[in-house]
């Protein structure tokens, strides 16, 4: 059976003008994805918005799936670099305080493009590129890992590491369900109070049965 062609890799821009020429293409697909759709985003289309040769963009991205992927990896760079400087911020907060604070840091970069945050979650699949997706959210371990490891008299997990993987996994499914199904409870701030306790049942259940959480008539709606 003869092998399948590889696709093309990717060409890695080194001069400035070549970083220019991809920043605007990368810009260019996430415009025509929020205006246009998936299917109206094709690598002409894409070329015109930029106001580049398609030429020019066959340098650089092999297909339209590398265009929308690179995307990806735009956006989620910016979600985990707001995050992290979120965290950064905490300092020596109790448990309680930090984890909600954690909590409202995810759910404000998740504000950030959300709707182009929902038009990418719902088009990776399509294109196959769940694997890479996942590799990406897990540049979240090592900021909850470190924290958990610096504030370790405060959780009570066996391993930080495996402790991150799964708060990750868990706060990022809820997050993902409700930006496809309810993506108003994010602006209104419903999930906030919800998710805080989730994980503080995770890290320190003798905590939360001894501490019960305000209601949101005394918090606000978040």
């Amino acid at each position: 059976m003869p092998r399948k062609p590889r696709r093309p890799s990717r060409r890695v821009p080194h001069q400035e003008r070549a970083r220019v020429t991809v920043d605007a293409l990368v810009s260019a697909t996430a415009q025509v994805l929020l205006k246009e759709g998936y299917d109206a985003c094709t690598t002409n289309r894409v070329a015109r918005v930029a106001g580049v040769s398609i030429g020019s963009l066959y340098q650089y991205f092999p297909d339209k799936e590398a265009l929308v992927m690179a995307v990806v990896e735009q956006h989620l760079t910016r979600l985990r670099e707001g995050l992290e400087a979120r965290l950064l911020e905490l300092g020596g907060a109790d448990l309680p305080t930090a984890i909600e604070e954690m909590i409202g840091a995810m759910l404000d970069v998740q504000r950030i493009q959300p709707k182009l945050h929902r038009v990418l979650l719902e088009q990776v699949p399509r294109i196959g590129a769940l694997r890479r997706l996942h590799e990406l959210h897990s540049q979240y371990e090592p900021i909850i890992t470190a924290w958990l490891e610096a504030h370790a008299e405060m959780v009570s997990v066996e391993s930080a590491s495996t402790a991150a993987f799964v708060l990750i996994a868990a706060v990022e499914g809820v997050l993902t369900r409700t930006m496809l199904q309810r993506p108003a409870w994010l602006e209104a701030g419903v999930l906030k109070r919800h998710i805080t306790r989730l994980v503080l049942g995770y890290l320190a259940p003798g905590l939360v049965a001894r501490r019960r959480l305000p209601s949101p008539r005394t918090r606000g709606k978040g």
